[in-house]
């Protein structure tokens, strides 16, 4: 998240009229959003491996860096490539609403995706879906808080340090969440069984 948030900074310095500048900020932005979506997916790789020694943990990584990475450039696109022409903003219980909406849609993106991953070993991988579609809601509602925050005139460092506040907040609500569909015991495929075994949808 922080360095999500410093490329969302670094996009309006580098934003101008000409199509050239306005390149260079959406690739910062694309840039950014591959950081923080790689953060996840070492993370939550890292953690699910001790339940699922066998699980692909390159391939988590990869989708979720795609899934979540790109997800987040673009969901960023708008509030940097919108001229700050004195308009006024959004009133905040829409902009939160519009995040509770993305992040139930992208919520249950990103768990098919990573779902994928689970297959044969987990008998119920629709569960991860279902986490992520109730996790990601609370969790983007606090990431597009803390990312309508800043005023442009906000110190780089300033909008860093609010980055990684936002980035623990976020990460803490996501985490609590998902963290109950974790498959137990009794939902792992055993390792013997997992060429033949079927997966349940819920």
């Amino acid at each position: 998240m922080t360095a999500a948030a410093l490329a969302a900074k670094l996009a309006q310095h580098v934003l101008g009229d000409d199509r050239q500048a306005t390149t260079l900020a959406l690739a910062v932005l694309v840039a950014g959003g591959l950081v923080e979506g790689g953060a996840l997916g070492a993370l939550q790789a890292s953690g699910l491996r001790r339940r699922l020694p066998q699980l692909n943990a390159r391939r988590w990584l990869w989708v979720t860096t795609a899934v979540a990475g790109l997800g987040w450039a673009v969901a960023s696109v708008p509030g940097v490539l919108t001229p700050d022409d004195g308009a006024p903003e959004p009133a905040l219980p829409l902009v939160l609403a519009g995040a509770l909406a993305l992040g139930a849609v992208m919520g249950a993106i990103l768990g098919a995706a990573q779902a994928t991953t689970l297959r044969r070993l987990v008998r119920r991988p629709a569960r991860w879906v279902l986490g992520n579609t109730l996790g990601w809601p609370p969790t983007m509602a606090v990431i597009f808080l803390g990312a309508t925050t800043p005023e442009s005139t906000w110190s780089t460092p300033s909008v860093a340090a609010l980055g990684t506040v936002t980035g623990l907040v976020a990460g803490t609500a996501l985490g609590v969440v998902t963290g109950r569909f974790l498959p137990g015991d009794d939902d792992i495929v055993p390792a013997h069984a997992r060429s033949s075994a079927p997966t349940r949808p819920m």
